[in-house]
């Protein structure tokens, strides 16, 4: 991963920052080669009736690997904190409604992986972040701002993106 991503993201609003290359190329090419042979998919607390599913983490696994390369980014720049890290997949079909985040979520990083059109991206009320693979973005959920997507995930498609979470310093 690349620190310059974060170090360059760029402020879209006092909440938002768009990021673009987290992952150098061959690395995001083998975490989705292995994304794609991945078996070991589950239900997504509280989204259990959508057509999602996180990654279970594994000792050794590909959310292991992830976390440990995520783990050695600084965030300071947000003032944020690294926590967690998960996988989505989500199925044809899978489209969440302008929602705002619990308040367990201080902030978090949504990482588009593959190569999709960019209407599958999200929404933060009048800010689109398209969908690009290897882009996404920070949102500081300190103001609770409502986001979520305008088009479904179309048949013969799957959304793969890395959610991190995070904590204030």
């Amino acid at each position: 991963m690349k620190q310059s991503a974060i170090d360059h993201a760029v402020m879209l609003r006092p909440d938002l920052y768009s990021i673009k290359n987290l992952f150098e190329p061959d690395a995001l090419s083998e975490l989705l080669n292995k994304l794609n042979v991945e078996t070991n998919w589950q239900l997504q607390e509280n989204q259990e009736f959508l057509p999602r599913r996180t990654l279970s983490w594994l000792t050794d696994g590909v959310l292991d690997e992830v976390w440990c390369m995520l783990n050695t980014l600084d965030f300071s720049r947000f003032k944020l904190k690294f926590l967690n890290v998960s996988i989505w997949k989500d199925l044809p079909g899978y489209c969440i409604s302008p929602h705002t985040d619990n308040d367990r979520i201080k902030a978090a990083m949504q990482i588009y992986l593959n190569d999709l059109p960019k209407e599958l991206g999200t929404w933060f009320e009048e800010t689109e972040i398209p969908y690009g693979q290897n882009s996404g973005y920070i949102m500081n959920n300190q103001y609770r701002p409502k986001h979520g997507m305008k088009h479904p995930v179309p048949d013969g498609v799957v959304r793969y993106s890395l959610y991190a979470k995070f904590d204030y310093v």
